[in-house]
């Protein structure tokens, strides 16, 4: 099972600490920035980082490591420095996210740019039971985890997943969001369209919970039909024409096992 993932192929943006890819269409030499900012309440050192785009034909992007970062949390109005690093990460291991609390991302560069986004930690939502389920296409037989839970009557509840293999890195799998479904019974089916399990793989599933500017970043991140008239980027939630996130999350990790099993297909 394959999934094309992007507009028009120009550039790879690695996510630091996991596998995701961007794809962005870019022209060339736009020193356009691109900042991925993904973090999370039970993360002890938060990372973010800052890229410049130097050559989308050649797919060279400049670290940038004169940037100053600082997250702010807008209920008690405390500031957090991020320290840049090698590779233009920038980290942090003093703040501590909290549920129901948001929180803005500032970045201003040494020459004058100021990217400016806003997250908030929504409460999480715990799963009730998770299992494997199987479903037969044509001769091939896919095995897939299935997470079912409870969506809170509330409205504006997202989900996104990311999953391993066998001890390999966390993967971008897919989002949700509860529309048509508050207060209900849901499943989830966390399908890798790039891969397929076989019986014997160990898998390792990261859920988080995000607000509405991180779905709609990964949502139209994994919507985008590279043979649409008019191709475009993921939605970004920073001003200033810059690419990339900024997410603040509750997630848990659920490991499992693919066995022989029958679910729904």
């Amino acid at each position: 099972m394959k999934k094309i993932l992007g507009a028009i192929v120009v550039a790879l943006v690695t996510l630091w600490g996991c596998e995701d890819k961007i794809d962005l269409e870019l022209p060339e030499n736009t020193g356009q920035l691109v900042i991925t900012a993904d973090l999370m309440v039970s993360d002890q050192q938060h990372e973010i980082s800052i890229q410049k785009v130097v050559s989308i034909k050649d797919s060279l992007f400049s670290p940038i490591t004169d940037a100053e970062v600082i997250i702010t949390n807008m209920q008690n109005n405390r500031t957090y420095t991020f320290l840049a690093g090698k590779d233009g990460v920038y980290t942090n291991k003093s703040l501590r996210l909290q549920e129901k609390v948001t929180y803005q991302l500032q970045v201003r560069t040494a020459d004058g740019r100021e990217i400016v986004g806003t997250s908030k930690v929504p409460s999480y939502v715990d799963v009730d039971s998770i299992g494997l389920s199987e479903r037969v296409i044509f001769t091939d037989t896919i095995y897939y985890p299935t997470l079912v839970f409870i969506d809170p009557p509330e409205k504006g509840n997202y989900y996104k997943y990311k999953m391993s293999v066998n001890s390999g890195k966390l993967r971008f799998i897919d989002v949700f969001s509860d529309k048509f479904n508050n207060g209900l019974e849901i499943q989830h089916d966390i399908i890798d369209r790039d891969r397929d399990l076989k019986v014997g793989d160990r898998v390792r599933i990261l859920r988080q919970c995000i607000d509405v500017g991180a779905y709609n970043y990964w949502n139209s991140f994994q919507m985008i039909n590279p043979g649409a008239a008019s191709p475009s980027n993921p939605i970004s939630n920073l001003n200033n024409n810059a690419l990339g996130y900024f997410s603040v999350s509750v997630g848990k990790y659920y490991e499992s096992e693919v066995t022989f099993a029958r679910g729904k297909s």
